[in-house]
């Protein structure tokens, strides 16, 4: 399902886990991937992406050729169990609700760093399959650590053996144009990547 790996870990967890998630998706969904050779193989790069489905995450983590890591409520995290998995895996908590500086410190620390970091510029997963409002916080993040803006459109529903289309589009650098404008092409591109409708709410 995705290219050669660049810069995954090479810890035995991160590997089975990998494994099995691949598995996962290749025995219960028909996946299909476009534009995966527009992505950036090197420095920090956001995948902001629609959000259906807690599954999003993990399909990206197994079709991106390299290392990803994404926020969790952070809810999930005082699950000792759930809190080792996310963090041997590369997640890190948010608390929602309000503005988690930590998190943010976080994920610009990951970018100027050099990797992938699975952004929802939705903020929520959508319910209809509609485009909700963008937030313009991607783009802050996105300035602040020197990042690419990866648009990344998930089309389909997670049902069993179910088709689920991945679009990648056009890179956008963040560095280029005011916020409104970056903002703006990220919307359309995900409208076209994912077939998707506006939602105005």
């Amino acid at each position: 399902m995705s290219a050669e790996p660049t810069d995954l870990p090479r810890t035995l967890f991160y590997r089975f886990a990998r494994a099995v998630v691949t598995a996962f998706f290749r025995l219960c969904f028909r996946v299909r991937v476009e534009g995966l050779d527009r992505l950036p193989r090197r420095g920090g790069v956001i995948l902001a992406s629609n959000h259906l489905s807690n599954f999003d995450p993990p399909l990206l983590g197994v079709l991106v050729p390299r290392y990803i890591r994404f926020m969790g409520k952070a809810e999930l995290f005082r699950i000792p169990v759930l809190r080792r998995i996310f963090l041997s895996l590369g997640g890190f908590p948010i608390e929602r609700g309000r503005v988690d500086r930590r998190a943010i410190r976080t994920a610009i620390d990951v970018l100027q760093g050099g990797t992938c970091l699975v952004m929802f510029p939705e903020g929520h997963r959508s319910r209809t399959g509609r485009l909700g409002p963008l937030q313009p916080g991607i783009v802050s993040i996105a300035r602040k650590a020197g990042a690419i803006i990866q648009p990344v459109g998930i089309r389909g529903r997670y049902r069993l053996f179910g088709r689920i289309e991945v679009r990648f589009g056009d890179p956008i650098d963040a560095r280029q144009g005011s916020d409104e404008e970056i903002l703006d092409n990220l919307r359309a591109q995900l409208l076209r990547l994912t077939g998707a409708h506006e939602d105005s709410r």
